[in-house]
């Protein structure tokens, strides 16, 4: 999708980010070997995107062959970003390949996508290691291409933030002034890019949430932006308690996560989330759609709450929840905060991963 240093940042970044940490944390030597992105959105790009890779592997085995890989390591492939450069070079230089986060979907094999399809598959099937992080892609990759004996489940993790209340406090009162909102109700955040897809289906059913609960004191802080944003902003017309804070990341998310109550997302379709993970380390209880990935870190009533997914009623339910009793809000925060250093910290992650590369065969 996006290489760790791009410049527009999203989930896949992040956590392209987080996979190097972890490795890093863990003893190893990380090479960043290409910048080249097959993502083709529409299906529409193969033609220009097929000898760009050509160039872009070539490039790659001059930059390497001074000091050869021992492993090739590819993060999030799938038919819209095939991995064109990594079988190749694992194939040139004769080591291993691992792939983190594929993504198969068999319903591709014909149509616009059917080049990238035929690339993904190629390159699932060629690798040696296959690291998943959700549940749907473990179950898809053993029923369809039979590769059981390669895949390693591992749960989604994040580098945790130790947020005190002191630091809360300051957050809440420096984004009081700046967007004019009181302090003594209940703020609700939302991340999320805005683009013309599933995202957009997301962001409509939280503005119609939103409206059911007019009749509440509350606000809502939305990060994010993209193609669809006068779309996005238009469903919450006519709201006085919504702040539009653009695309935020670094110092000034974790100031937005300190600052809020709880978080919430409707997540249709989505995988493990990044956005929610970041929130949950933050301390923030999700309230999601029920999606597997989601439920490797939201324990239902626990930490958070997972709705039937796209049914606004039980959003709304807990949303409303949520909003009247800080009390318990409080408590949610309290079980996340723990439930995520526990289990999703990246300690735990660096572990699990020179494990998996441990069980390679890395001579050349």
């Amino acid at each position: 999708m996006k290489s760790p240093d791009h410049p527009n940042p999203s989930g896949d970044r992040s956590f392209a980010r987080l996979i190097v940490r972890a490795l890093k944390r863990s003893g190893h030597e990380v090479t960043l070997a290409s910048h080249f992105r097959s993502y083709d959105r529409y299906g529409h790009r193969w033609l220009e995107i097929a000898p760009k890779a050509k160039y872009a592997r070539e490039r790659a085995i001059c930059k390497l062959t001074k000091t050869p890989p021992d492993i090739w390591f590819t993060y999030h492939l799938y038919h819209k970003a095939p991995d064109l450069i990594g079988p190749a070079l694992s194939d040139y230089f004769g080591i291993p390949y691992v792939v983190a986060d594929a993504s198969y979907a068999a319903k591709q094999t014909s149509g616009p996508w059917a080049p990238g399809f035929a690339e993904a598959k190629s390159a699932i099937l060629r690798a040696n290691k296959l690291i998943c992080f959700d549940p749907l892609d473990v179950d898809s990759l053993r029923h369809n291409l039979m590769c059981g004996h390669k895949l390693f489940m591992m749960p989604p993790f994040v580098g945790q933030r130790k947020i005190t209340p002191p630091m809360r406090e300051r957050a809440r009162r420096r984004l009081s002034t700046a967007l004019k909102l009181p302090v003594n109700i209940p703020w609700v955040v939302a991340v999320a890019m805005m683009r013309e897809d599933i995202k957009a289906e997301s962001y409509r059913l939280l503005a119609e949430c939103a409206l059911k609960l007019r009749d509440q004191k509350w606000a809502l802080l939305i990060a994010g932006d993209g193609t669809v944003r006068n779309k996005v902003e238009g469903w919450f017309e006519g709201f006085d308690n919504i702040r539009f804070l653009g695309t935020l990341f670094g110092s000034s998310l974790s100031e937005l996560y300190a600052a809020g109550d709880f978080t919430a997302w409707p997540a249709l379709k989505e995988g493990c989330s990044m956005a929610l993970l970041e929130a949950a380390a933050s301390g923030l209880p999700v309230l999601a759609s029920k999606r597997p990935g989601l439920e490797q870190f939201i324990k239902n009533g626990a930490n958070g709450y997972l709705c039937q997914e796209g049914e606004l009623t039980d959003f709304e339910y807990y949303f409303r929840l949520l909003l009247n009793d800080p009390h318990h809000c409080k408590k949610l925060s309290a079980e996340t905060t723990h439930r995520i250093s526990k289990h999703h910290n990246l300690d735990t992650a660096a572990t699990k991963l020179n494990w998996v590369l441990s069980q390679l065969q890395v001579g050349r």
